[in-house]
């Protein structure tokens, strides 16, 4: 907003403590009253420091890693997104390949840290730290959202900062904060094919920097349910992952016929507890269903 004062005439230079006496008029002077008006730190300024007398030397500037990011979906993440949503990859090993060499979006907000009573008795934020947003599943499960546009972060939460890093960086920090899945895109309508979500194999994956085979696709995860499953018990013939429709796979546990109800019991018990036993397990599988069969 802009006022105007054309009827008040100039006041004289004065400068400030000369008790009123009118002082040189001239830009220099003008200039040289500015400056006895500045703080220390202002007035002794120096082109090696910033505004607050700490050195430039020694700082490390590191350029953008996504100098020509406009804020929209990358190229190749859309397509890939376009594919699973039109079912040509149901089991979304091109969305996470593409994912894999990707910027995404993290949302982080402001979150107190200190907050004090006004004289007016009204509470207020004295201070705050930038803290990165998570989501709480209704199993108790923690989510990281990933965005792959800021329009879609606004649809969102507008109030929410986006920080762009690539897909594996987003996986490591949710890893750290206890984080057990990812959710790209949790705001898009159903209409356009709802959010995607990325279940705990895909995390580590992409955290551990590894490329993600589906469980019932992957060959090192078959060498291992085939171990698993003939060293548990003589009974078992066979231990297999299959997809699965409630749960990530489907876990096809083959016996040798004429056992027992009691018998049968007691392999799977032995089947389940090798199974819990297998980092490789763990990581590479989310969910799984023990099926008894062929």
């Amino acid at each position: 907003m802009s006022s105007r004062h054309d009827d008040v005439p100039d006041a004289p230079d004065t400068p400030p403590g000369d008790g009123g006496a009118p002082g040189p008029a001239g830009p220099g002077a003008r200039a040289e009253q500015a400056r006895r008006t500045l703080p220390a730190h202002f007035r002794e300024k120096s082109p090696l420091t910033d505004t607050a007398g700490v050195s430039w030397a020694g700082r490390d500037y590191t350029v953008s890693p996504f100098p020509d990011d406009d804020g929209g979906t990358p190229a190749a993440l859309a397509a890939a997104l376009r594919a699973h949503r039109a079912g040509e990859d149901p089991h979304r090993r091109a969305l996470v390949a593409a994912l894999a060499d990707s910027r995404v979006l993290v949302p982080i907000m402001a979150v107190a840290t200190e907050t004090g009573t006004t004289a007016h008795g009204l509470t207020g934020d004295n201070g705050a730290d930038m803290a990165m947003v998570s989501i709480t599943a209704p199993d108790g499960t923690t989510v990281l959202p990933l965005f792959s546009s800021v329009a879609q972060l606004a649809a969102w939460r507008s109030d929410a900062r986006p920080v762009p890093v690539v897909a594996p960086q987003a996986a490591q920090a949710a890893v750290q904060e206890g984080c057990t899945a990812l959710l790209l895109d949790p705001a898009n309508p159903a209409e356009e094919g709802g959010p995607v979500l990325l279940p705990r194999s895909v995390l580590w994956a992409l955290g551990q920097g590894r490329e993600w085979i589906p469980p019932h696709e992957d060959p090192q995860l078959a060498e291992e349910l085939e171990r698993l499953g003939t060293s548990a018990s003589a009974e078992v013939l066979g231990l297999s992952a299959r997809a699965g429709e409630s749960a990530e796979v489907d876990l096809h546990l083959r016996l040798r016929p004429g056992l027992t109800a009691e018998q049968v019991s007691a392999v799977v018990g032995q089947v389940t507890q090798a199974l819990g036993s297998s980092q490789l397990v763990a990581e590479r599988i989310s969910s799984m269903r023990l099926v008894l069969g062929s």
